[in-house]
Formats: structure tokens, C-alpha cells, sequence
């Protein structure tokens, strides 16, 4: 497709740069934010949105809790360094969470 070997020793990162092809990671992340951001500009008494807040009562097994996909918007978003509340205007969402990862800043001023 590209006429890369894997004799020429080319990175992965220069490969996608090449051909034009978005990191799978970064696809993934805008995928969830974008909706995350729809549904949290749902009406409080959505589905989407009460499904998205409830909390499921009862005992967990034994061992290290399950990561949900809430935790992971979390993280996403602490990665890019925007809130919850900032999901209201879709327009300034969009351009928040389409910003190239060059332009991603944690919390601590530190690139990701």
C-alpha cells in the first residue's frame, strides 16, 4: 500500500503520518467524547443521561474494580484538559476534543 518494508526500519507514527491514518487511540478518545458531550447536553430527564449517571447498587467481587467507561472519559478529559460543564456549547466541544494531540496539556501544564 505504502511501499514500506519492514527493512526500511520506519516507525509506526511515520507509516500513519504517510498514509494519512489517525492514531487508534486518539480516534477512540474524540469517539467517546463526542458522546459524552451528546448526552450530556441531553435534558436532565433523558435516558441517555440517566443511564450515564446511575450508580449500580450491590457487592463487587474480590480484586481490582473494573474500569468504566466513565472513568475513562475522566481520564480522557484530564488528558486534553477540559471539564464536564464545557460539553454545554457543542460547537467549542468539538474543537476541544479534535485538537491535534500536539496541542493536549494535563492539568500540571505537562504535554501528554
Amino acid at each position: 500500500m505504502s511501499g514500506v518494508r519492514w527493512q526500511h526500519r520506519i516507525t509506526n507514527e511515520e507509516v500513519r503520518r504517510r498514509c494519512g491514518v489517525e492514531n487508534l487511540e486518539h480516534r477512540l478518545r474524540k469517539t467517546r467524547l463526542r458522546w459524552f458531550g451528546r448526552v450530556k447536553r441531553r435534558d436532565e430527564n433523558s435516558i441517555l443521561r440517566r443511564a450515564m449517571e446511575l450508580e449500580v447498587e450491590g457487592r463487587r467481587p474480590v480484586g481490582r474494580p473494573k474500569k468504566t467507561w466513565s472513568k475513562v472519559v475522566e481520564e480522557d478529559m484530564k488528558k486534553l484538559n477540559i471539564t464536564e460543564d464545557m460539553a454545554e456549547d457543542r460547537k467549542q466541544w468539538r474543537q476541544l476534543i479534535s485538537r491535534p494531540p500536539q496541542e493536549w496539556e494535563t492539568r500540571d501544564g505537562k504535554r501528554s
